[in-house]
């Protein structure tokens, strides 16, 4: 009994594991509906995602909104590949631009489809000038805060908790 609770558990587990994928465009992104899940190769590029299945199709920025692979998600933006980081409320992405921890950027967006704005105090404020809630808040912290820093005990990012934040208080 005990090894078909086990079996039974580890399938569920594997289930349950987010796919790799690409997402066609943003409305799809946003209803989590990945395409070409079955690939038998599915290798990242730094703007692009090869995926091999019969035959071998090329997805980049042309053709589709961005692509999951390992459990994180990933949107195109001209010739590069930019991690999204938080998908609710506010959309927050990372561009790593070496492989050190240090040479990263960071940027949001208003919604899923639309530019990508450098994530600075500044460019938020004129972003989301019509929530003063939010606007006063970001003028409450300290100039040096770290705005894409995860913080406990949920483990999301400063700046969508913020922001999640003033909208629970409407």
């Amino acid at each position: 009994m005990k090894k078909i609770y086990c079996i039974f558990y580890c399938l569920c587990y594997l289930e349950s594991k987010a796919q790799d994928g690409v997402y066609p465009n943003s409305q799809a992104f946003e209803k989590e509906q990945l395409i070409a899940t079955n690939a038998v190769v599915f290798k990242e590029r730094y703007s692009s995602v090869k995926v091999k299945n019969g035959s071998t199709k090329i997805y980049n920025f042309k053709n589709a909104f961005g692509y999951r692979k390992g459990e994180k998600d990933w949107r195109f933006v001209g010739n590069k590949s930019y991690e999204i980081l938080n998908k609710k409320g506010i959309y927050v992405y990372r561009l790593d631009i070496s492989n050190e921890m240090s040479n990263q950027l960071y940027y949001f967006s208003k919604e899923a489809d639309s530019e990508l704005i450098s994530l600075s105090k500044r460019n938020l404020r004129k972003a989301y000038s019509d929530n003063q809630d939010f606007v006063e808040l970001l003028n409450s912290i300290h100039w040096q805060t770290r705005l894409e820093e995860v913080i406990p005990p949920f483990n999301t990012l400063r700046i969508a908790e913020l922001y999640n934040y003033t909208l629970a208080k409407k």
